[in-house]
This record gives structure tokens, sequence and C-alpha cells, in this order.
């Protein structure tokens, strides 16, 4: 009888762990809403990517250069200009891992503090590199297949990213693998 009734402690714990979690994420989604309908951008964090994605494609060699969010690339003699967009920046990306950890209901609030932002960080370079190899597959491959590389291969590789960095995030707060002062 003990035993039964500690089980369904557990259980009940657990299952209101789980429902803080899922209400706390849908409350932090809010604001990401609001930046959508309101189609809000933040103009800097674009010409950021674009300046590093044009300083690493003429690091490899290529020609470029950057005009405010647009990165501008002479590929075989013709100006490819590839626009970073307000989505390209990965912004919900780094939104929805720093919202994650914020739910997440097993760490003190400053511990999530400090972590989201090395999660954001994390996925902002991961980011990084998804903009810069698929521009530079499309300049030796073909800017014919920039569509499919950016769509299929990285969207939902830096979707398994966040998530990835989620999980991590949790294993290392579950073994107290990360001391942070």
């Amino acid at each position: 009888m003990v035993k039964r009734l500690q089980k369904k402690e557990r259980l009940t714990n657990r299952l209101t762990s789980v429902l803080i979690f899922l209400v706390t994420f849908n409350l932090l989604a809010v604001p990401l809403y609001i930046v959508i309908y309101a189609d809000l951008s933040f103009d800097p964090l674009k010409e950021l990517n674009a300046r590093m994605v044009s300083a690493t494609l003429n690091f490899f060699g290529y020609n470029s250069y950057s005009d405010g969010s647009t990165v501008n690339l002479v590929s075989n003699g013709i100006l490819q200009k590839i626009d970073i967009s307000w989505d390209s920046t990965g912004w919900k990306s780094m939104y929805a891992i720093g919202a994650l950890i914020l739910a997440t209901p097993i760490s003190k609030i400053s511990r999530k503090i400090k972590f989201a932002a090395v999660g954001i960080a994390i996925i902002f370079f991961i980011n990084y590199l998804r903009i810069s190899t698929t521009i530079l597959i499309s300049a030796n491959f073909g800017f014919n297949l920039f569509d499919v590389i950016h769509t299929v291969l990285w969207r939902e590789g830096l979707i398994l990213a966040v998530v990835g960095v989620w999980l991590v995030w949790m294993r290392m707060e579950k073994y107290k693998i990360w001391k942070i002062k």
C-alpha cells in the first residue's frame, strides 16, 4: 500500500512538472507571436550575419562583400545577391532554445539564464554555419540547389540542433556536469 502511494505521488509530481513546463513554454511563446504578427525585425542582426558570412566566403577565396543585409557573391563571373532575411538570422531558433531552457523546471533560474545565454550563442553559431554552408554548396554546385539545401537540409537541421542543445543541457543539469559560479 505504501509503495503504491509513493508510486502515485511520483507520477503526480512528474505530471505536475510536465504541466508547469507546457504552460510556461506556451506563455513564453506569446512574445514570439507578437514579433511575428507585428512583422518586427532587428536589422543589426541581419547585417551582422551578412558581414560574418561575407568574411567567411572571402576566407575561402570567394569574391564577396556585404551591403546591409545582402551578401554579394561573384561566382563564375555572375553576381549573386543573397538576402539575409529576418527569418534567416535564426532568431526563432534562438528564442526557442531560450524558452525551452527557461520553461524546464529542473534548475534554479540563475542557472537557466546563464545556460540560456550559452544556448543562444550555440544556436547563433550553428545558424551562421547553416547560412555559410548553404551559400558555399550553392556556389560550388549551382545556385539552383540553394532552396533545396536551405529548406530541406538546414531547416530541419536547425530544429534538431535546438532540441539537441536542450537535451544536452538537461543531461548536464541532471548529472551536475557544468559548474556555474
